[in-house]
């Protein structure tokens, strides 16, 4: 059984069995001479299981500053929203009463938000997944629960805010191999599933493919997550880290805002900082013009969010061309909202 193993593998020797692989180099932990002396102290299926967590732990630094406390399978790990941010969502969600982590995977998220000080419970279908969330709660010494089921087919603990990460791999949390899914009406809970959820709560926020179609008309259609909702009840944040859209999150009931944002973070895992633009997404294309001294990209979660116009409007940019995000100025970029290169 999964939790079985999850709760032999955290204990002391446990973690000292995880930490020791993961201090090896990938070819010789996983070498059969390896695995052939371990399995004489150990179980076949906890050497497979602790291979797997440690070859995750190996780079799950990238993710997590307190990855040396958490346990991943490789799988879950990909899933796992990166700790700046999932870090700054849980922020925003933390004030509004107690949250339910609906597809919560190994917990990545739910340990976030428990650190922003919310109320948390979790509800994983994948067992192995639901017993790793619980384990890594306990690890960082935070209080919460979590249930193993899958929504629909089994009643919700009670709770006053949902945040979902819907599926968006098939067989996702699952073996390696899965797809990326590309119809919202494929992911896991469905749409139509998850509105029914939306008005019981006080907020909610639902975490969507960045790749997706964001605009209002795809996301209000029949069977879409936000089918019958006026535009002032949800708001769409796209957030980025380093340069690469992460992704967009749509938000509603008390935790709505009155428009679209563009989350920008930049920095180090455990110390990114924060730029947020708002704007209108109905602003005008700037006026083409020459190319100046400077050639600027603006970041993707401007180009997401629909305000790049907002963006170049604000700081006085103008188009390069038709048909491409390029826009040009006398001078570099002041703000983070794009990157920018002296033309020669």
């Amino acid at each position: 059984m999964p939790h079985d193993l999850v709760d032999q593998l955290s204990t002391p020797s446990g973690q000292h069995l995880i930490s020791e692989l993961a201090a090896m180099d990938a070819p010789i932990a996983s070498a059969p001479s390896t695995q052939k002396t371990l399995r004489k102290e150990h179980s076949a299926e906890l050497v497979r299981l602790a291979l797997r967590l440690a070859e995750a732990r190996r780079r799950a630094a990238a993710k997590f500053p307190d990855a040396q406390t958490l346990l991943f399978t490789p799988e879950l790990l990909e899933q796992a929203t990166a700790h700046p941010v999932a870090a700054q969502r849980a922020s925003w969600l933390a004030g509004y009463g107690r949250v339910l982590d609906l597809g919560c995977g190994a917990g990545g998220d739910l340990t976030r938000l428990a650190l922003a000080g919310a109320d948390v419970v979790g509800m994983e279908r994948d067992p192995l997944a639901a017993a790793l969330a619980k384990v890594n709660l306990e690890a960082r010494g935070l209080a919460g629960q979590v249930f193993q089921g899958e929504y629909p087919g089994i009643d919700l603990p009670d709770h006053d805010v949902l945040f979902a990460d819907p599926a968006r791999r098939s067989g996702a949390r699952g073996p390696t191999g899965s797809r990326r899914i590309i119809r919202p009406q494929d992911l896991s809970p469905r749409p139509d599933h998850l509105q029914s959820l939306l008005s019981a709560c006080r907020a909610w926020a639902v975490k969507w493919g960045p790749g997706l179609d964001l605009s209002e008309d795809a996301m209000t259609a029949p069977g879409a997550l936000l089918e019958g909702m006026p535009s002032s009840a949800w708001s769409l944040d796209v957030v980025s880290w380093n340069g690469a859209v992460r992704e967009a999150l749509f938000r509603g009931g008390e935790a709505a805002l009155s428009g679209p944002r563009a989350v920008v973070m930049s920095g180090p895992v455990d110390g990114a900082e924060t730029w947020i633009f708002t704007g209108d997404p109905h602003t005008q294309p700037p006026l083409k013009r020459p190319p100046a001294d400077w050639i600027h990209e603006p970041d993707g979660a401007l180009l997401r969010a629909n305000l790049m116009n907002a963006y170049a409007d604000e700081e006085q940019l103008g188009l390069l061309a038709d048909g491409i995000a390029y826009l040009t100025a006398d001078g570099p970029a002041v703000q983070p909202g794009s990157r920018s290169w002296r033309r020669l």
